[in-house]
């Protein structure tokens, strides 16, 4: 097996993109920490979830935090670790900078936004009893920040995925 040395420590990107897993993981134990709760205002949130709605947007948002955060960087510290390690490749810290910042920006502002809008959302809906013209008036100003930062964990993912396939064995 082949290992090169980058700034004098071997590989990185792969202890980058597990490190993003595991604060994922971290990140992911606190958010359904703060959901069972049992006083308030955290034990509004499971009658917000069971009440769907705009409820739902809350547990996508978990789902999405806990799918790409954990399983999704989990998965690119594993492929990386395939191109770093075993086949021995050089990937460009140019490539990966932007594509590990987009993605964490991008999939965590997200999720958490996902999740803000559909606790909101679900207290008005559940609580406050209000009508769906108002849940979709409170909700709207969220659809286009989500977007576009979905649109930007995509490029992040892009960049990641182009940076491995374009990695080259370093020149001796």
């Amino acid at each position: 097996m082949a290992i090169w040395v980058v700034d004098g420590r071997g590989p990185v990107w792969y202890r980058r993109f597990r490190w993003v897993a595991y604060a994922s993981a971290l990140a992911v134990m606190v958010w359904t920490t703060l959901m069972v709760l049992p006083f308030a205002p955290f034990s509004d949130v499971p009658p917000i979830i069971v009440g769907g709605g705009p409820g739902v947007w809350l547990v996508i948002g978990y789902l999405l935090f806990l799918a790409v955060g954990v399983g999704g960087f989990g998965a690119m510290a594993s492929f990386l670790v395939t191109v770093e390690l075993q086949e021995g490749r050089a990937v460009d810290s140019r490539i990966m900078w932007p594509a590990i910042t987009l993605l964490s920006f991008g999939y965590a502002g997200s999720c958490l936004l996902l999740g803000a809008a559909g606790a909101i959302g679900g207290y008005e809906s559940t609580f406050e009893t209000a009508s769906a013209k108002a849940i979709d008036d409170l909700l709207s100003p969220y659809v286009y920040p989500i977007t576009a930062l979905t649109l930007i964990a995509v490029v992040g993912a892009a960049l990641a995925l182009l940076a491995m396939a374009r990695a080259r064995r370093p020149s001796t």
